[in-house]
This record gives C-alpha cells, structure tokens and sequence, in this order.
C-alpha cells in the first residue's frame, strides 16, 4: 500500500493562496481483494477534528472511508496549517486501513501473542 498526496495551490482574484491536497491510496492486488471480499469500502478508517502543526485544533473535520482512500479525494484548504492537517490524518486512516488488512490476512490461520 502506498499513499499517493498531491499538493497544490491557486491563486486568488484578490491575492491570496488557497491550497488543495489530493490523496489516493495505491493498492496491491492481494489489498484491493480482501476489501472487496471483506466489504471494507464504506468502513471509515479516520473521523477526527484535525490538529494543526503546533498541536492546536483546527476549525475542520475530516471524515475518511477507504472508499474514499481509493478512488482518491480532494480536501480544500485555507492555509498551510490546514495542508499539514489533512495531510497527517490521510496517512493515519492509511495506517488504520493496513491494520485492517492484516487482521483479515489473518484468517485461516493461528495467531500466538507472548504476553508479558
């Protein structure tokens, strides 16, 4: 699984610089069948306020599914703080959505954990 984000910008009329961050998650073969065999595509991976760089939350929410992840998405942004937001939140619903996809690899088989 590879987590593709672009970064953009546009300008405005009067000046200033509103920002966009795309982000589509890339799957393997093995991935992309055990969530169309798990029916994983509307589970929401990530639904939080976001948390800007210096840790302060922001005024956004986001609310991510793996549908979502793969068919890619596009998230406007204000500022850069916005940007940073977004950005480490798509890559904690990817490490979600892997957790997933290990639990599911994990049938069929036998799971031994030493507890300490």
């Amino acid at each position: 699984m590879r987590l593709r984000i672009i970064k953009g910008q546009n300008k405005g009329m009067l000046g200033g610089v509103s920002f966009q961050v795309q982000a589509q998650v890339e799957l393997s073969d093995e991935e992309r069948n055990l969530i169309q065999h798990y029916k994983l595509e509307k589970e929401v991976v990530l639904s939080k306020k976001l948390i800007g760089f210096w840790g302060q939350p922001l005024d956004v929410s986001v609310s991510v599914t793996v549908q979502k992840l793969m068919q890619g998405d596009t998230y406007k942004c204000k500022d850069l703080n916005e940007v940073i937001g977004y950005r480490d939140s798509l890559m904690e619903a990817c490490k979600t959505l892997k957790g997933y996809l290990e639990v599911a690899r994990s049938f069929g088989g036998e799971e031994v954990v030493e507890i300490s």
